[in-house]
């Protein structure tokens, strides 16, 4: 299948909005190119400067690539994609948004975002990896290798780290988690680094289900990883200690009873992908269902929320 290539050139307050919307979109996939975030990684020698592009360093606005797939959802998904950016730009005073289209082979863009991708340290202790970079491990260091193709999650997005975060605080030896919406499986993976037992990681989408179960593989983590299609956790019957879900705030609000029925009385579920107007929602929603907020972080536009089974 092919992938038609939407470029969005936009200003940097509008920039998490936009990207926002690929993902509430279903797009396959979201490469920003930030020329500040970039010159910060160069600045920092966290990258090195001779890979990047001059014109890409010298731009003044943010660019955003989503990809979605040529299908005959693609017309409705496009009109509505560009009437909704456009209800994006009236909330933003001075705000620029200019959108093209390019039809590119699945193949090109399994490739072409890999020179913005390098190793970075995201918590305290995990360090996400792209399997074709090298990295020079310090003490303490929990690595995480990914080759996330077309599936979202390489640590890098707010969204993404917030949960990282909150597993580095929140997972222990031996238990066993339930990843929701896992995507490439960084978190199903992070959480096995961190000393769970047992993940089942739990996707709707088949690409993100093949990709999830070759990034476990990478990690030698397929004997404690359980990789499922299906819709949340409607087939899930066994109870976990932690339930952990980067999806968006229309699903999580769904996915909050059936968490409550699968945790027992003090464990944790965290939920990410929320943008910060929908945060409250989630909330009311949570201690509608016996949880109580330990803690929400917030980075840009979006929050994570942790909060505990009462």
């Amino acid at each position: 299948m092919n992938y038609l290539e939407v470029t969005v050139t936009t200003t940097e307050e509008m920039s998490e909005s936009i990207a926002n919307l690929f993902w509430e979109l279903g797009a396959g996939g979201v490469v920003i190119e930030d020329p500040q975030a970039i010159k910060q990684h160069i600045d920092g020698q966290h990258w090195d400067a001779w890979d990047i592009p001059q014109e890409l360093l010298d731009a003044e606005n943010i660019e955003l690539k989503g990809y979605f797939p040529i299908d005959v959802r693609l017309i409705a998904t496009m009109a509505a994609f560009k009437r909704e950016a456009e209800e994006i730009k009236h909330l933003f005073p001075g705000g620029r948004i200019e959108i093209t289209e390019t039809e590119v082979a699945a193949e090109n863009w399994a490739t072409s975002w890999k020179a913005f991708y390098k190793p970075e340290k995201i918590g305290a202790r995990v360090v996400i990896k792209p399997s074709w970079e090298q990295y020079q491990e310090d003490q303490g260091d929990v690595v995480v290798e990914m080759d996330p193709g077309m599936a979202f999650g390489t640590g890098n997005h707010p969204t993404t780290a917030m949960c990282i975060r909150a597993l580095e605080d929140h997972v222990f030896p031996g238990c066993r988690v339930l990843d929701i919406g896992t995507g490439s499986g960084i978190l199903s993976v992070t959480a096995v680094k961190l000393g769970a037992e047992k993940v089942i990681a739990v996707d709707h989408d088949p690409v993100s289900i093949d990709v999830a179960r070759e990034n476990i593989a990478l990690n030698g983590a397929s004997d404690k990883v359980t990789v499922l299609q299906g819709d949340l956790a409607s087939d899930i019957k066994e109870r976990v200690d932690l339930v952990v879900a980067n999806i968006i705030a229309d699903v999580i609000i769904r996915l909050i009873p059936q968490a409550a029925g699968l945790i027992q009385q003090n464990s944790i579920f965290i939920s990410s992908g929320i943008i910060k107007e929908r945060l409250l929602e989630v909330e009311e929603e949570l201690e509608k269902h016996s949880f109580y907020i330990e803690k929400v972080m917030e980075e840009g536009e979006w929050a994570a929320v942790v909060a505990r089974r009462r």
